[in-house]
């Protein structure tokens, strides 16, 4: 069922007594029913009033006023201006002691129903109520059912569904909640309140089956991976399916039961490199392959070479096709004005987190099938294979794409979500929640990381709806034990003391190498990029960089013993203590007695740092290559793996300066004796590191804090680790302004306008919108001659529009050089794709019979926003409509009403005059939702600055712009 149309401002409201009501009902049904039959014999009396008002003459102080006003439901004349005009009557109009009216305002046409036969249209309620006798007056009297021979075909008044590639519009989504609401507050009774019960319910009953789904998703994901993973180094002898931690649970120090692949096959150490980089490749080539499956291609042109360069600084093919004032010829004419077509850009929508685009969705973008069932599918099977190939990448962000695809699909089973793109972003805020929960073991951390990472817009209630749903799947994976250890984590670490006044500028040291190291991070990714991602071959063949990649990562890792290991499984045994014995699910050794991580003597320091930097310099440069790799690829561990090294060599290199002058003052306050281990644990600087580095690439802070909080358990360590972060932070931000989100939508050429950064503008809208032309190819229609225009000129300006890549834009409509009206691209689209179907159905029938033609015999539609007007031509038309319905067939009818395109004018645009400050706009956009903002001077139109060219502008446009504060 489709949404329906509402209009752009809300109902009026309802002043009226109590008293009148009743009486008025009657009366203005009685008066209904005789306008009806003077419309349908042409009574001159009935068509001088407005077809869409009727009001009974009651006297009230000498004057007849209208008590009850019903507006026909289908009429396009009833706009907020009309109202306003009709009810200047009551206290303010000069009558004292009278009252104004009560006001039915429905919403824009609803959607009408069409038999086989064309003749036959019923009307139909409004989506989300089980019939028309629940509509109600603002008064609370019940409206009857609106019959109406004029109503318009359903295909043409329907609410079209977003296109692909577009923003939402926020105004309307939340204005068409609005009337629902209300209309299920007006429904009197006990059936009314089950009604309401069953609609505040959709949302709970929602998210628990959201957080239900994506927590068996995640076990079996956890369960896969770590059997695959397993797989590339040896098997269980006693059940292949087992992974080894499994295997040799009761083994102890060895594990007969486990065989490795160079004794199975009984080949060389060489025998088993080989073996180690194939299965390696074949799992990333799997994944890869999988990945390309899900190609989209997008309406932007190709993304620059780096983040921070011009838009002009492309490749020579390029910008031959870029070059502004590049010729385009539409319909014979020459346009210099828009640049010429540029190569597409493809996205696939089971590679990379996901994060990114999430945010992108959230703030009101429309990117079809990155949440479908098709890309929920091969995202969770591609990860399974990506993870288990030895790249480096982490299934903690594709965690939060899955349950995001989760919560989209489960929408479409509740009406209250699935007709409103903006209800359905709430949804999706909170499923972002629970993604986090099963990755990390940490509800409030999916809370949090919903709120300050992905959320552009967060009310109260989703917060509330984010916590269930983080619970809810957190306590269905710990029922489901995916590590069999009880644990919804593969990790968990605890320290038996706590950290010492002189660690504190440790911790401030390892935070801004943190920052410093998150900074080189985003650059050595956009360098990358830009030099072998976009280079001819690579981006054509996006499998020989994932094949290439697997095989370097597997051919270099295989060497160092932490490189080798998950980054789970490191990044575990990097962050536990050597001071007592823990039991690990990977492992049984005791960890005094590893000589690789807890040194012993003077002489095992040296080699156990040396160990740890060259793992730490693997890690980061093997990172920052693989993000942007053509399969599913978290961010989150990896970059923690690589915090976790650092802090692990601060943390031996703090030990051994003990070890060489325990007397140094910094040392005073530890216990006395000559042991290290009793003073500083490594432990801890790995964890500290891990959240440095991890702030440094993605910016979190509070979200990240609390994760790591929840994952130690530990009280006495969150201070350190949220120090760490905040430095980590602000160093980052000092040496690069962007984030890896911020690469990866700027790679993408997504348009997202950061609301949580305020910018800097030294500029009006007088400088970056150009004064637009009035013509009969330009993107404008002027309706000061004539309110029809032809059927080709509008399919002409909507190329043009669509040329400049505004599929989401709209016309606006002029009147003396006045803007009176938008009309949305989108809409006007489908109407002419309507029109032209109805042109090739009536081939039989006279023109002159069907819609207005011009001496061309060509096809006129009819655009107005004038409220008289729109009355008197919608009446007249409704006039001719039934009796050519009558004398020449169905087709006749709908064609007429078809050509009319008045009921999808948006009669209230908002404007900003000329002179305003660039920050007011950003406000508009950012706060509102706006999709667009037209630009007047001195009341007269000026042109339309669209959200995709300010953010462009923002990006590029001002030298200032990278003053964020």
């Amino acid at each position: 069922m489709h949404p329906e149309y509402v209009p752009l401002l809300p109902r009026a409201p309802s002043v009226a007594s109590t008293a009148t009501t009743t009486t008025a009902t009657t009366t203005a049904s009685t008066a209904a029913s005789t306008a009806a039959s003077g419309a349908a014999t042409g009574d001159p009396d009935t068509r001088a009033r407005s077809p869409a008002m009727t009001f009974d003459p009651s006297p009230s102080a000498g004057l007849a006023l209208p008590p009850t006003i019903r507006f026909d439901l289908h009429s396009p004349g009833i706009t907020p201006r009309s109202l306003h005009a009709h009810a200047q009557i009551g206290p303010h109009s000069g009558h004292r002691g009278l009252s104004l009216p009560d006001i039915f305002v429905p919403p824009r046409p609803l959607p009408v129903h069409r038999a086989n036969d064309a003749s036959e249209q019923t009307s139909i309620p409004f989506s989300d109520i089980a019939s028309t006798d629940e509509l109600t007056t603002v008064s609370g009297t019940t409206a009857p059912t609106v019959e109406s021979t004029a109503a318009v075909p359903a295909d043409v008044s329907k609410r079209l569904w977003y296109d692909d590639f577009t923003t939402i519009d926020w105004v309307h989504e939340f204005i068409k909640e609005s009337f629902r609401v209300k209309r299920l507050r007006d429904l009197p009774g006990l059936r009314g309140r089950l009604i309401r019960a069953r609609d505040a319910s959709q949302g709970w009953i929602l998210i628990s089956v959201i957080g239900s789904t994506v927590a068996c998703i995640a076990y079996l994901i956890d369960a896969a991976e770590q059997r695959v993973f397993d797989w590339r180094s040896g098997y269980c002898a006693t059940n292949w399916f087992l992974p080894k931690h499994d295997c040799c649970v009761d083994s102890g120090d060895t594990c007969p039961a486990w065989l490795e692949w160079k004794f199975a096959l009984r080949g060389s150490a060489f025998v088993e490199y080989a073996l180690y980089i194939a299965l390696s490749v074949a799992l990333a080539l799997i994944a890869v392959l999988l990945t390309l499956t899900t190609a989209s291609t997008t309406p932007f042109p190709k993304p620059p070479l780096t983040v921070v360069d011009s838009a002009r600084e492309t490749s020579s093919e390029t910008n031959a096709n870029l070059a502004p004032g590049a010729p385009v010829t539409v319909n014979g004419e020459t346009h210099k004005s828009q640049p010429a077509p540029a190569p597409r850009s493809i996205i696939y929508t089971a590679a990379g987190g996901g994060v990114a685009e999430v945010k992108t969705i959230l703030s009101g973008f429309v990117i079809k099938r990155f949440l479908g069932s098709y890309t929920l599918f091969v995202k969770s099977i591609a990860l399974v294979l990506s993870i288990s190939s030895g790249l480096n990448v982490g299934k903690e962000g594709p965690y939060v794409h899955i349950a995001s695809c989760v919560g989209n699909i489960t929408c479409r089973f509740f009406s209250k979500f699935n007709n409103n793109d903006g209800k359905r972003r709430e949804i999706l805020s909170a499923a972002a929640s629970a993604g986090v929960a099963v990755a990390f073991g940490s509800p409030l951390g999916g809370v949090l990381f919903s709120l300050e990472e992905v959320s552009y817009y967060f009310p109260p209630k989703t917060l509330i709806r984010s916590f269930l749903c983080a619970v809810i799947s957190a306590l269905v994976l710990k029922l489901l034990n995916p590590y069999g250890t009880g644990k919804i984590v593969i990790f968990e670490v605890s320290y038996d003391h706590d950290w010492h006044a002189f660690e504190f500028l440790i911790f401030v040291f390892i935070g801004a190498c943190g920052g410093v190291i998150g900074a080189a991070f985003g650059r050595l990714n956009v360098w990358w990029t830009r030099i072998w991602r976009r280079s001819r071959f690579i981006s054509k063949h996006p499998v020989a960089d994932v094949v290439l990649m697997a095989t370097v990562t597997a051919a270099i890792s295989y060497f160092n013993v932490y490189t080798q290991k998950s980054a789970s499984e490191l990044l575990y045994d990097l962050a536990r203590t050597c001071t007592y014995r823990t039991t690990s699910p990977f492992d049984t050794l005791d960890y005094e007695d590893d000589d690789a991580l807890c040194p012993t003597s003077m002489s095992m320091y040296a080699s156990s740092i040396r160990s740890l930097t060259a793992a730490f310099v693997i890690k980061f440069v093997l990172t920052a290559v693989t993000v942007g790799l053509k399969i599913p690829a978290g961010i989150y561990v990896p970059s923690m793996v690589s915090g976790a090294l650092l802090g692990r060599i601060v943390g031996l290199s703090v030990q051994w300066l003990q070890y060489q002058v325990p007397h140094l003052f910094l040392f005073s306050s530890c216990p006395a004796g000559n042991d290290p281990r009793a003073c500083t644990i490594p432990g801890v600087y790995a964890i500290v590191g891990a959240g440095a580095v991890m702030a440094g690439v993605t910016r979190m802070t509070v979200t990240l804090a609390v994760i790591l909080f929840e994952l130690t358990g530990s009280l006495d360590h969150v201070l350190p680790i949220s120090v760490a972060i905040l430095i980590s932070k602000w160093v980052a931000q000092a040496l690069e302004p962007n984030s890896i989100y911020d690469v990866i939508m700027h790679n993408n050429n997504f348009p997202f306008l950061d609301n949580q950064r305020t910018p800097g503008f030294s500029v009006t809208l007088h400088d970056i919108v150009p004064k637009a032309t009035i013509s009969s190819t330009s993107p404008v229609i002027d309706t000061s001659d004539s309110t029809y225009i032809s059927a080709a000129a509008l399919r002409t300006k909507l190329q043009i529009l669509q040329i400049s890549g505004e599929l989401d834009g709209s016309l606006p409509i002029l009147r003396n050089q006045v803007l009176v009206g938008l009309l949305p691209a989108p809409e006007l689209e489908y109407a002419l794709d309507k029109i032209k179907e109805r042109d090739a159905t009536a081939s039989g029938i006279q023109y002159n019979d069907l819609a207005e033609v011009d001496d061309n015999n060509e096809i006129m539609c009819h655009i107005s926003a004038d409220d008289q007007e729109i009355q008197r031509y919608y009446f007249d038309r409704s006039s001719r409509h039934h009796q050519f319905s009558q004398n020449n067939g169905t087709n006749a009818g709908v064609f007429t009403a078809a050509t009319d395109l008045t009921p999808f004018v948006d009669r209230a645009p908002i404007s900003l005059d000329i002179d305003s400050p660039l920050a007011m706009v950003y406000l508009m956009f950012v706060r509102l939702g706006l999709r667009m903002v037209c630009v007047v001077e001195d009341g007269k139109f000026w042109g339309v600055l669209h959200k995709k060219r300010f953010i462009e502008y923002c990006r590029f446009g001002d030298d200032n712009m990278d003053t964020w504060f």
